[in-house]
């Protein structure tokens, strides 16, 4: 217990103590003790893991330093990949995690920073004006519509969020404004994303940075393809959806009926929910043709996509899930398998219908579909064949960093 106690107390940077205390008693009045205690830990546990985490010697001499403000996906898509990008360019760098690391004492050790969605806070502020005085380039990497407390009522994670918790995020979407405020670069995962940042922050230079596939996510996927058939021996054909969130609840909504319709007409039709996703109630009474499956670490992914036959990205249409990147098409891609995606933001730039997935405008057309990727196997593999190759080809560390 007195280890990561002492942990978090030196690694904690930002929000002083007295603030930390003031927001303990709020959330206690607010939402009483079960919540606020998940809250805490929460906190701490991010902190922690940041801390526990290696920092580089400040003695190092690299080209990039990548500043994970968000954990998980966006911190391996958005740092880890694009580290393993530019090393494969000939360049290196490290990625380190805010609030651990004293990025003060690494201005002369990188000539560019990324800071990927690092809320502001004096240190940071200062450390991009020091930065900024040696010459250095400072870049905020934002992968999502979290850019400006402006977009905080857009944002359907918010939704079910009580009025404290909702606060709190719109809080951090003020303080990644900030951030932008004060650099002169940005990168973003799509050309809608970089088109709110540019109407929002017209100082800004962006660059469109796509997020690529990894090195081990594209050999963890050729080993999911050699292990897993093309076709079901028993006839039968998986629609999957995969979900990040719960959020994700309201896109599946949108072909609920469309779902329920091919899943009537088509017996050999199979359905696998995968992630924070529960069964709709439309769908609930197919039995076992309906398979609920819990999220995976990322590198159990491959071989659970490959479990389906087609994969389904339903969105609801909004400014939000336009900026949204491309990540469901290229994983499926990876393991050699189509998708039916919403004609929305930047599927409508990677995918061309009938030649390497299909765009559906409407529930009828996600529908119409589904039932000629299971009437027609042939086009269903060739479509997975020819994303494959693309994304291989084009959407990977290795081929970004060339």
């Amino acid at each position: 217990m007195a280890l990561p106690a002492l942990r978090f107390l030196f690694a904690r940077r930002g929000e002083s103590l007295w603030t930390l205390a003031s927001l303990f008693w709020r959330s206690l009045r607010a939402e009483g003790l079960g919540p606020t205690w998940r809250r805490l830990r929460s906190y701490v546990g991010t902190v922690n893991a940041a801390a526990a985490a290696p920092l580089p010697p400040t003695t190092t001499r690299k080209h990039t330093l990548f500043v994970a403000g968000c954990p998980g996906h966006p911190r391996r898509w958005r740092c880890e990949h694009s580290l393993e990008r530019l090393r494969a360019s000939g360049r290196d760098g490290d990625v380190v995690d805010h609030p651990a690391a004293p990025l003060l004492d690494y201005v002369g050790c990188y000539e560019r920073f990324v800071l990927q969605r690092v809320p502001h806070d004096a240190s940071v502020e200062a450390f991009v004006r020091a930065a900024k005085a040696a010459g250095k380039q400072v870049v905020v990497d934002v992968d999502d519509l979290v850019i400006h407390e402006r977009y905080g009522p857009e944002l359907p994670i918010l939704c079910n969020y009580s009025d404290l918790a909702r606060e709190l995020y719109v809080q951090q979407l003020r303080r990644i404004g900030q951030v932008l405020a004060l650099v002169d670069h940005a990168t973003a995962a799509t050309a809608p994303l970089a088109a709110e940042l540019r109407a929002t922050f017209p100082h800004l230079h962006v660059e469109v940075v796509r997020n690529v596939a990894s090195r081990a996510m594209v050999e963890r996927s050729v080993a999911a393809r050699a292990a897993a058939p093309d076709v079901a021996a028993d006839g039968s054909v998986t629609f999957g959806y995969f979900a990040g969130t719960a959020t994700h609840g309201a896109d599946l909504a949108t072909i609920e009926t469309a779902l329920a319709g091919v899943l009537r007409d088509r017996p050999q039709a199979r359905l696998l929910l995968a992630g924070e996703i529960d069964v709709p109630p439309m769908l609930r009474g197919f039995g076992d043709r309906v398979r609920k499956h819990a999220p995976v670490p990322w590198q159990e992914l491959p071989a659970l996509l490959r479990q389906a036959d087609v994969h389904l990205v339903p969105l609801v249409e909004a400014r939000f899930t336009a900026c949204k990147s491309e990540l469901k098409w290229v994983e499926a891609a990876l393991v050699a398998r189509p998708v039916i995606a919403a004609a929305v933001g930047p599927f409508r730039d990677c995918i061309r219908p009938r030649e390497n997935g299909w765009l559906a405008a409407d529930a009828a057309a996600f529908a119409a579909a589904m039932r000629a990727a299971i009437d027609d196997p042939a086009l269903r593999l060739q479509l997975g064949k020819v994303a494959a190759a693309e994304v291989v080809g084009g959407w990977t560390t290795a081929a970004a960093g060339c």
